[in-house]
């Protein structure tokens, strides 16, 4: 089946930001009308609206090949914000994505309008602001994916040393961004910080986590996706972590691992639309009910020995073990 992707342009005005926030929608079109699943895409510093835009021809050929469902895509241009959440600013960006962004597209777009036909997406700057925002709103989206996310390896800023700030010299709110930084500021929107406060509400809602990132980033920044990963292990939050061997930040690895991403995104929506289907992960196809019985009976023959072993071991049902803290 061959898609298009048509784009509408918009600027939507709220309580939470000073001025108006220019966005762009971009729908499907095909023999299927809807009405579809919403990914919400924030853009990297440097981005805009447009961002989202340029990628038109891409999803339109995931579309067509059948390895991204059709879906609606839509970007607000947050300039260099960091999404940041400062109430003493009044600037509000968590709330204005997850409630007036996300209310607005729901009114006015070929959506769904459900929590399980809604994800997040962001690269860069904006792989740090879905994370948070997503940690902060769980249950308003059925997944978060995050590419090479701007993250410190920290929960406090005095934790964080040269080699992680150097993406503060782009610029960004000086209140979080440079050497004015407000600590309490970066402790609230730190999305580790956030997943440390709502640890059980992000496990209870069942939110799906990928994070990813080049293992030779020219801003470091895969020692706070190394950071995070560690958190929600420990924290026992299921997640999808990737470290890419030899990607950098920009280059020829780019579109392969956003078109991973979107794969990802993409195969978690499509199990939560058939529930009673195991969660397809390859090009969309699903694991087949055999295999699936067989993992069961594995399992439940496992059982006993784990039962043994949790009398001894508290541990033994987390899905992430306890490890040591030295080695």
């Amino acid at each position: 089946m061959q898609y298009s992707a048509q784009v509408a342009l918009g600027e939507l005005r709220s309580d939470f930001v000073p001025e108006p926030v220019p966005y762009a929608v971009i729908t499907p079109q095909g023999d299927d009308r809807g009405p579809f699943p919403l990914c919400i895409v924030l853009h990297g510093g440097g981005g805009s609206r447009q961002s989202l835009v340029d990628c038109g021809k891409l999803f339109e050929s995931w579309w067509s090949e059948g390895s991204l469902p059709p879906m609606v895509l839509a970007s607000p241009s947050a300039g260099m914000s960091y999404y940041v959440e400062d109430a003493a600013t009044f600037i509000r960006w968590d709330a204005f994505i997850a409630e007036v962004f996300l209310g607005h597209l729901r009114a006015t777009c070929n959506i769904r309008g459900d929590r399980n036909s809604t994800v997040i997406m962001g690269m860069s700057m904006g792989g740090y602001g879905v994370l948070k925002i997503a940690f902060a709103y769980p249950e308003r989206f059925a997944a978060v994916a995050a590419m090479e996310a701007v993250l410190e390896p920290g929960l406090h800023d005095g934790q964080i040393t040269a080699r992680n700030r150097l993406h503060h010299g782009a610029g960004g709110p000086a209140r979080l961004i440079g050497p004015g930084r407000d600590g309490a500021l970066f402790e609230a929107n730190n999305p580790a910080s956030r997943a440390l406060r709502n640890a059980a509400l992000i496990r209870e809602s069942g939110l799906a986590i990928y994070i990813e990132a080049g293992d030779h980033d020219f801003i470091n920044i895969h020692d706070g996706a190394e950071f995070l990963h560690r958190v929600l292990w420990d924290l026992d939050i299921s997640h999808e972590y990737r470290l890419t061997r030899g990607a950098d930040h920009v280059g020829p690895t780019l579109i392969p691992r956003m078109r991973e991403a979107y794969v990802w995104l993409g195969s978690v929506l499509r199990a939560l639309a058939r529930p009673e289907v195991p969660e397809e992960r390859v090009e969309g196809a699903a694991v087949s009910p055999s295999s699936q019985e067989c993992v069961r009976l594995l399992r439940a023959q496992m059982e006993p020995v784990r039962k043994f072993a949790a009398a001894s071991d508290a541990t033994t049902n987390r899905r992430y073990g306890v490890l040591p803290v030295e080695r």
